[in-house]
């Protein structure tokens, strides 16, 4: 019969100062020797605050206070860690004492192997000659690395070990040796030290190494400095992170001096900071800056060829929206002059939706603002002849209201009418043929009719058909404005059926038109999916205004083909055309997913045709392809590459082969870089990490375990 140790208690009073502190006591018989000192045995388990103990006797002393534990012992605290022994001599309160032969597991993770272990009281605890590892350790087997030390100190309080005369052992080979060493406790989430290093060879900088250091500056913020050397470089990459109530704040960038550029500071800064402040406003912050073009490509920092440093507050509410946004924008493309780019932006807008009783459907307002500055003082077209005045600076304020309204009229039939109004004043600067003042009005009004059906299969499936056509007629007072906010035009099931395709409102697109789409879907009861579209847009005339490759340039335009299939299994195909009416696809975009148990493949194919209205004088194809292949549960293979498909040459090859289990990671990647910049030079690099998981938290997400035998 298991006893509980209270009903003794009350039996014997003299054990009244043991019952105060021992919360409870079960074991198979309980007993008081002649010696006075009381007995437990068979199946034993004892509670004290937040600590468990089983064993198999516990004798209790109670001249000295004393309890005597007897194997095998288990010890847990409320902290995930256990402490396995064969004996032990601990106080009542089981914080002061001496366990020996013991097996320190911490967070279910780190096993530490000692001869002895010192309880010296609740903070801290001594082992002396132990084993450490966090892999798998099957009996009589070596595992694949453990610390071995002559002694160790764990701080209980601030979560840290320390480690003296400690040697790094891998297969039982020695290949590391510290006299001191201190690793953070696997339940510590987040503590200052040294990171996982990286061993880097790269065609342009030599083979270097990196060594991250952590700083943790408090609960919400942390530093983390990361040196790296090579012959050609020396080089200090840092990152600051702040979380904040109701926001991030990131920042990182590098600082280097290196024999590609002698005698030259170089770096780069990127950061972004989202804030969430009162009333509903959102304040981002991104700034972007980099000393050279060619830097970001060299180090492979970042794939940015355009910079863009902002200033935005926004908020968005039911029935109303409104942002300003400050830019500065700078490209790193060789064929792109700064100085006669929009370099400094200013935008604002606000709008409105409204739902009067009086009036049925619903009207828009909105009132923006746009403002843009070249460095460039050309008032026409300079040295680069590409037709475009160089220098000239705009201010747009536009005024615009919409209504539209829907209401089924017969059979499921929707009958739609949609209008817009708009008023745009420029004030135009540095430029010979237009301004400095120049009013445009545009009027645009639209009816349409759609039909959808819908019917269910046998099978379960639902099938859905839409045909849809739209009359449109647009109107406009100006033509001769600059055009900023429009110079790329596309062509997608997005804007099919929109009264102006072009994305801003520098660009109208005029005339008389009828939009004709026909969209369907199939819900399959398997759970597959497929949709598409297919429209065309047919005009009384051909607009000019829209660049050659949009489409849209033509009287009749072309087709338009968009379809999205999906499987239950994992499986998405996704496809764009723009066919035109010889059948010749003038732009194309498909992308192809997989996600299995073993595969995860992303496969894109992209084709344009030239346009001169774009400066794109010859057409474009490219394949890319990434896939992730699990091997096994420990290993996966990680490649990508990116085809040229006009020059029939890789521009991008990566490769990587990963190892991971319950204790390590291995990272093996290389990479290839193709370049077609006179700036640029071809590059392959090679990066080899090492990393020895188990005493922190952040890298067991998915821990990968090995087993013993077969």
């Amino acid at each position: 019969m298991r006893l509980n140790l209270a009903i003794i208690f009350i039996m014997f009073s003299s054990l009244s100062a043991v019952a105060e502190n021992i919360t409870n006591l079960i074991a198979d018989e309980i007993k008081i020797n002649q010696a006075g000192e009381l007995v437990a045995s068979g199946a034993v388990t004892v509670w004290y605050e937040d600590r468990k103990v089983t064993a198999s006797s516990i004798t209790y002393a109670s001249q000295n206070d004393k309890l005597i534990i007897r194997g095998p012992i288990r010890i847990i605290d409320n902290q995930s860690t256990m402490i396995l022994g064969d004996q032990a001599e601990l106080s009542e309160d089981l914080k002061v004492g001496i366990i020996k032969s013991a097996k320190i597991i911490l967070g279910y993770q780190v096993q530490i192997a000692a001869a002895k272990v010192l309880q010296k009281d609740a903070r801290y605890s001594e082992a002396f000659n132990i084993a450490a590892t966090s892999c798998h350790v099957c009996l009589n087997k070596t595992p694949l690395w453990q610390i071995r030390a002559r002694k160790i100190v764990q701080d209980k309080f601030e979560k840290q070990i320390y480690f003296e005369h400690a040697q790094l052992r891998v297969l039982d080979i020695p290949v590391f040796y510290l006299p001191f060493m201190r690793l953070p406790d696997p339940s510590l989430k987040r503590a200052t030290g040294l990171l996982a290093p990286k061993l880097k060879t790269s065609s342009v900088l030599n083979t270097g190494i990196k060594i991250p250091y952590f700083i943790r500056l408090n609960k919400h913020k942390d530093f983390t400095i990361t040196p790296f050397y090579s012959p050609k470089t020396k080089t200090i990459e840092y990152r600051y992170r702040q979380a904040y109530t109701s926001g991030f704040m990131l920042i990182e960038g590098a600082l280097t001096r290196d024999a590609l550029i002698p005698n030259k500071n170089r770096g780069y800064i990127l950061s972004d900071t989202s804030l969430i402040l009162q009333n509903g406003y959102n304040l981002g912050i991104q700034l972007q800056a980099v000393s050279d073009p060619s830097y970001l490509f060299e180090y492979d920092f970042a794939q940015l060829d355009r910079l863009n440093t902002k200033l935005e507050l926004s908020r968005s509410m039911r029935y109303q929206n409104s942002e300003v946004k400050l830019s500065n924008y700078h490209s790193l493309r060789e064929n792109e002059n700064n100085a006669t780019q929009p370099t400094l932006v200013a935008e604002g807008a606000i709008e409105s939706r409204l739902n009067p009783d009086m009036i049925k459907g619903e009207i828009g307002l909105e009132a923006n603002f746009l403002k843009s500055y070249r460095y460039s003082d050309l008032n026409n077209d300079g040295p680069d002849s590409d037709t475009l005045v160089d220098g000239y600076d705009t201010t747009r304020l536009s005024l615009l209201s919409n209504w539209d309204h829907g209401w089924e009229i017969a059979n499921g039939i929707i009958l739609h009418f949609e209008n817009e109004f708009g008023l745009s004043q420029y004030y135009v600067q540095q430029h010979a043929d237009i301004g400095p003042k120049a009013t445009r009005m545009f009027g645009v009004g639209a009816v349409g009719l759609r039909w959808p059906w819908y019917r269910i299969n046998s099978n379960g499936g639902i099938g859905v058909v839409e045909p849809q056509i739209q009359l449109v007629r647009s109107v406009s007072s100006n033509s001769a404005v600059p055009n900023d906010d429009s110079t790329q035009v596309e062509f997608d099931e997005g804007n099919l059926f929109r009264l102006n395709r072009a994305p801003g409102l520098d660009l109208i697109e005029n005339g008389s038109r009828l939009n004709v789409g026909l969209a369907g879907s199939q819900f399959m009861d398997s759970g597959s999916n497929l949709s598409w579209k297919i429209g065309r847009v047919l005009r009384s005339e051909a607009l000019s205004t829209f660049p050659s490759g949009s489409g849209l340039s033509n009287s009749i335009s072309d087709w338009l083909l968009a379809t999205n299939f999906q499987q239950k299994n994992g499986i998405e195909l996704i496809n764009r055309a723009l066919i035109a009416s010889d059948g010749v696809v003038t732009k194309s975009e498909t992308s192809l997913k997989v996600n299995r148990n073993q595969h995860q493949i992303r496969a894109t194919h992209v084709e344009l045709t030239k346009d001169s209205n774009i400066s794109q004088n010859q057409s474009l194809s490219s394949v890319a392809l990434e896939w992730n292949y699990n091997l096994n549960s420990n290993w996966r293979s990680d490649s990508k590459f990116q085809f040229d498909s006009n020059i029939g040459r890789l521009s991008k090859l990566e490769l990587g082969l990963r190892y991971e289990n319950e204790c390590v990671n291995v990272d093996l990647s290389s990479s290839r870089s193709f370049s077609t910049s006179s700036t640029l030079i071809d590059k392959t690099d090679f990066t080899l990490s090492v990393e020895l998981t188990g005493f922190s938290s952040s890298d067991r997400k998915n821990a990968k375990s090995h087993k013993c035998g077969v």
